[in-house]
């Protein structure tokens, strides 16, 4: 999914694909007597999309196959409304892409079967949008029957506390960063989101989804400055010997290094490559502490320079864009 370019679209995908994440998604969001008559065990992730490519900036979709109870096939088609405010037009849009599946299906000779849509909202504003196609019609009574109904369920997450998000960890997680990630009122919440990632396993799938989390934060919020968040990351990395935290630790750092650091750092980095991974990590060191400080105390880089110990460099080079002045950085040397 690296094409992606959207940071919602992309976090959306990167989230949901996983089966065991969307399982749970539509298990606590469905409507019980819906979800009574699938099989979720069965739910399997399609690769086709079906949002127009001009529509790409406001919605993301994935859609799932899934058996009833019964045996028989059916769809489960998830939308993203990922603008800040609702789009009155939701409801054709949604009657669009389910022609589209159905029409698929058809060309390929294949039964037609129920698609149940579910549209996840995470705007600022409350949905006020009609929830079925027939609530963009008006006219007598005796008409309703020409036009279609077409009903979707809609997880409106600007009407959620933190305390009614359900699901597992994981689930809580990618809905609570997708409720504040237009709001300022992120910055309130990191604490308790990055809770969360205690509740997981310290597995390879946490690390990289811990990096998901990250880099959707890093893109979409805006309102976020990123002193705050290394405010945030430096609290949590009281837990000495967490893998989760180190990750966390060590992303913002390459951030840093990708987005408004990166003067002189790239070019440390291909030398360490080139000459050993100990110079690397010095220059890389002194690198960061330069676009910070702007100047060092020559007996600063001399220290720096005679540390050879790889472990101690990498814990100064986290250090570097965690530390609030030169002070506290030498005050972490190690002492001859």
């Amino acid at each position: 999914m690296s094409d992606l370019i959207n940071p919602h679209d992309r976090f959306f995908k990167e989230t949901f694909s996983r089966i065991e994440v969307a399982r749970d998604l539509l298990a606590n969001y469905l409507p019980p007597e819906v979800t009574a008559v699938l099989n979720l065990d069965t739910l399997e992730a399609q690769s086709d999309s079906f949002v127009d490519a001009d529509l790409q900036e406001q919605f993301a979709d994935l859609l799932y196959k899934v058996e009833l109870k019964d045996g028989r096939p059916a769809y489960v088609y998830v939308l993203l409304e990922h603008k800040s405010y609702p789009d009155p037009e939701t409801p054709f849009q949604v009657l669009r892409y389910e022609m589209r599946i159905w029409e698929n299906d058809w060309r390929n000779g294949e039964e037609l079967r129920p698609i149940i849509p579910l549209v996840l909202y995470h705007g600022r504003e409350r949905w006020r949008a009609a929830t079925d196609f027939g609530g963009l019609f008006t006219g007598d009574k005796v008409l309703r029957p020409y036009w279609p109904q077409a009903r979707y369920e809609l997880l409106d997450l600007s009407g959620y506390s933190d305390a009614e998000v359900r699901g597992a960890a994981h689930l809580q997680i990618s809905l609570l960063v997708m409720r504040y990630i237009f709001d300022p009122a992120l910055r309130d919440h990191l604490e308790d989101i990055f809770a969360l990632f205690h509740d997981l396993s310290e597995s390879r799938t946490t690390l990289e989804y811990l990096r998901t989390v990250l880099y959707y934060i890093s893109q979409a919020a805006a309102h976020l400055q990123p002193k705050e968040m290394v405010k945030v990351v430096k609290g949590m990395l009281a837990e000495e010997g967490s893998e989760i935290m180190q990750t966390v630790a060590d992303y913002w750092i390459e951030q840093g290094i990708e987005q408004g650091i990166e003067q002189g750092i790239e070019q440390g980095i291909e030398q360490g490559i080139e000459q050993g991974l100990a110079q690397g990590l010095q220059e890389t060191v002194l690198d960061i502490l330069y676009v910070r400080f702007d100047t060092l105390p020559p007996e600063l880089e001399d220290a720096i320079v005679a540390i050879s110990d790889v472990d101690q460099l990498r814990y100064l080079r986290r250090q570097t864009v965690l530390v609030e002045d030169l002070d506290e950085f030498i005050a972490l040397l190690p002492r001859n």
